[in-house]
Formats: C-alpha cells, structure tokens, sequence
C-alpha cells in the first residue's frame, strides 16, 4: 500500500517520561524500567494503557486522512520481564481497531533484550548491550517471528519492522547480520505480502540496500528525520535549513532506487533558538511552513509516520493537536 499517511502511537505500550509526566508524578524513574519497579506501578500502567489509546482515537484518525499506525512495543510484549509486565492483549486490540476502522498497522519492535541503543524509549536507559550479546539478538528474531505468526491472519497487518533506532555504527555488520537473519525467518513465519522494514541506523547510504527482498515479502527502509538536535541546525539560517529539507526527494529517489522508503518518525519540531525572539503569530506561521516542506518533500516516500500522535501536553510533538489547531493540512 503505497501513499501511506501514518501517525506513531508513542507512549502507549512503551513509557516515555517526557511524553506523559503526570503519570511519573511522585517517582524518580526516567524510564519504563524504573518506572515499573515503583509501588503500584502495575496498576498505574495497566490504567494508561486502557485509556492512553481508546476507540475514539482510532475513529479520529480514519476521520482526519490517516490511514496507518506504527505501533511501537517492546521484547517483553508477550511474556513481560521483570520488571516489564506483557502488553499483547493491547496489541491484539489495537489490530481488531485498525482492521475496523480501515488503518493498515506496522508493529514496531522498539525496545530490545539489553537496549539497542540505551535510550528511554528502548524501555532502560543506560548501556547499550544488544549489538554484545548473540543470545539477544537470537531472541529478538523469535520474538518477531511469534509477532508474525500471532498476527498472520490478521487483515490490518501491513508490515513488521525488526529494530528501530539502533545506535550508530560504521560499517554495522552486526546488525546487517542480524536483518539477513530476520529477514529469512520472518520470510517464512509471516503471510505472503507483509512488509519487512529494517531501519537504516541513521545512515541510508550506508544501509541502503541492507536487505535483498523477495517478492513474497516486499523490504522497506526506515528513516527517521529530525530537525532540531545537531549542531549545525540549531546555528544554519531558517532559509538555508528549509532548503535542506527540500532537497530531501533527491536523496530519496536515489535510496528508492534500491528498496521503498518510508520515514518512520518525523516531526515540526525546530531548535529552540529558531523560535527566539519571535512572535506567537510567527512561530505559528514558521511552524505551518515547516510542515508544509516536509509533507511536500516526503510525498515521493511509500509512506510517513508522525512522532507523534498524542503526548500529555498539545503542541509539536502532538499530531492531533497540530490537525485540530490548523497547523498541519492534509489535502
């Protein structure tokens, strides 16, 4: 399914502090793991996790021009790992929710046995020790195969993708390892016609290419782009750092050339010392220009997905928000 407008369902099946406070309130965890081994932990996030995403949601997205979610979980989906509780009687939900309200669903395994990357959002910040341990990498790939074959009947499966975010590296042949080895097995467990989509690990000339795809299980690319971290674009002019996201379709006709892209996560979001000095009126009207770019710039992608769809407070981070509020248009 080409021409897919998708939104990340963040902060749901895996914590994210920053993304929904309150629900940290009273605890010192920066993280899921933390987090989970607080006093009434459980029942705090079985609570978010019935009422973060609800029916509504998925009746609001089929309304507003989306027509696809990217639903990020972790290793513990389905037996949980102390600390982590499961999460699949969600997930198992949330696919009848896409298939009645005519979404098509990538399940993104987003947190790994041992962190891909050490960051909050892969369930435990700390060490990264995924990339270390071939036991881990060994369960990831069983892991993604019972997500295949739990879900291979269902009509709302679009594709499954193997690893998000993993950290950077030069060359990466472990990781490249890894992507032929899922991509075999999962090339058997899940139906003919579910995407496989490896991420590029933040480099997609490097990885483009990183799996050759049959045609019974077509392969995408992953990219995620932001606009706010680095160095040189919090000090390139407005002008100059529009002009790079415009030149965008080049770099993405030369990666389609090998596989389909999509970009998995990107937001409005610009640094802070873009907005300095600057009136409500013109942050509004930087923000709509911001997102008019990108949307023109990612149409010749196979598909997007926002990051995100909801956090606690609206604003850049807040898809629906942004639609509700008129800074976002889908046409």
């Amino acid at each position: 399914m080409n021409g897919m407008r998708g939104v990340n369902l963040g902060g749901w099946l895996i914590l994210e502090r920053w993304m929904t406070p309150s629900l940290f309130a009273g605890m010192g965890a920066d993280d899921e793991y933390g987090f989970m081994q607080a006093p009434g932990a459980v029942e705090k996030i079985e609570r978010h996790r019935k009422t973060f995403i609800t029916e509504a949601d998925f009746k609001w997205l089929q309304q507003n021009g989306i027509n696809a979610v990217r639903i990020p979980v972790g290793y513990w989906l389905f037996e949980g790992d102390a600390p982590y509780t499961p999460t699949v009687k969600y997930l198992d939900w949330a696919m009848k929710m896409a298939d009645k309200y005519h979404l098509k669903v990538l399940i993104d395994l987003h947190g790994l046995k041992g962190s891909q990357n050490g960051k909050d959002h892969s369930g435990q910040i700390g060490k990264s020790l995924w990339h270390r341990h071939t036991s881990y990498r060994e369960e990831t790939i069983a892991i993604l195969e019972k997500i295949a074959e739990r879900y291979y009947d269902s009509p709302a499966l679009w594709g499954i993708q193997l690893i998000n975010e993993p950290k950077y590296g030069w060359f990466q042949w472990k990781l490249r390892h890894f992507y032929h080895e899922a991509y075999k097995r999962l090339s058997v467990a899940a139906r003919p016609g579910t995407v496989i989509v490896f991420h590029d690990g933040f480099t997609p000339r490097l990885m483009s290419g990183a799996i050759g795809g049959r045609p019974t299980h077509p392969v995408m690319m992953d990219v995620h782009w932001y606009h706010f971290g680095s160095v040189s674009y919090v000090w390139r002019s407005l002008t100059r750092y529009l002009n790079v996201v415009k030149a965008r379709p080049r770099l993405l006709k030369k990666l389609q050339a090998v596989q389909p892209v999509i970009i998995g996560e990107w937001s409005l979001v610009l640094a802070g010392e873009k907005l300095q000095g600057k009136t409500r009126e013109e942050k509004v009207a930087l923000q709509k220009k911001h997102g008019e770019v990108q949307l023109a710039a990612y149409e010749s992608a196979a598909g997007w997905f926002y990051w995100n769809y909801k956090t606690e407070s609206r604003g850049m981070w807040h898809f629906r928000s942004l639609i509700e509020d008129k800074i976002i248009s889908l046409k």
